[in-house]
């Protein structure tokens, strides 16, 4: 069990830094769990002042689980500037797109193809016409299959992200379960509600046949937004 910290700061602000922006704690700037600087490029700005309002936002005691957005910059800082370590992400989340959610249609019942209709449909389109690339899409979870030639294109596609973008997709991925859900929403192709919706169609679909359990989807609900919607932000001039 990690130990409680206590918040120590009285002020948060954002400062500059040989031409980045770094947040600061009684004008001390953050740091990464490895002890580097959490330095935001001049064309995120935005984002310099979301990461401070997280910090701004803590009470008594530090909530690491309400800092989304400082968790995705160190992560992109500690991890995804290592070449190793991108490649073996990379590698991870492509995955993921080899049997992708999205890419399974179900027959029945009614409301869970009327949701895969309304929410995978477009997004498949999308990756299709904008990489023009080809995706294979089946009913049958046990055939459904990538073409190396789709998996290789999205390869490349991928290993151009910055390491901030970068952690952003693999953040998004792994709370969708979806590699095409993290991809449309870095790429600023879907909004933070219109992933969730795509992440969670089965799951609605579900809940319209046998009714809500109470608190327990809102739990499931709230922190796969608040996952998605800190992707979505790192990503904007990534």
């Amino acid at each position: 069990m990690s130990p409680t910290i206590r918040r120590f700061w009285r002020d948060v602000s954002v400062g500059e830094h040989d031409g980045d922006y770094v947040v600061l704690l009684d004008k001390r700037p953050i740091k990464t769990p490895d002890g580097k600087l959490v330095r935001i490029s001049q064309g995120q700005r935005v984002l310099a002042w979301l990461l401070a309002g997280e910090w701004e936002s803590q009470k008594d005691t530090l909530n690491a689980h309400s800092l989304p957005l400082t968790s995705l910059v160190s992560r992109s800082i500690d991890g995804l500037s290592n070449p190793n370590t991108r490649a073996d992400v990379i590698n991870r989340l492509l995955n993921y797109f080899q049997t992708d959610s999205v890419c399974l249609h179900d027959t029945h019942p009614r409301a869970l193809v009327d949701l895969q209709q309304k929410y995978y449909s477009p997004i498949v389109d999308w990756a299709r016409s904008t990489y023009d690339i080809d995706i294979q899409t089946t009913s049958d979870i046990f055939a459904l299959r990538q073409k190396n030639a789709s998996v290789e294109k999205l390869r490349d596609i991928v290993s151009e992200f910055s390491p901030l973008k970068l952690a952003a997709l693999e953040r998004a991925v792994m709370s969708a379960k979806s590699f095409l859900i993290g991809l449309a929403l870095v790429q600023l192709h879907i909004t933070v509600e219109e992933a969730a919706m795509a992440a969670q169609a089965e799951a609605n679909a579900q809940t319209q046949f046998w009714g809500e359990l109470e608190n327990a989807h809102d739990l499931d609900n709230t922190a796969m937004r608040q996952v998605l919607g800190a992707s979505a932000c790192t990503a904007i001039g990534a």
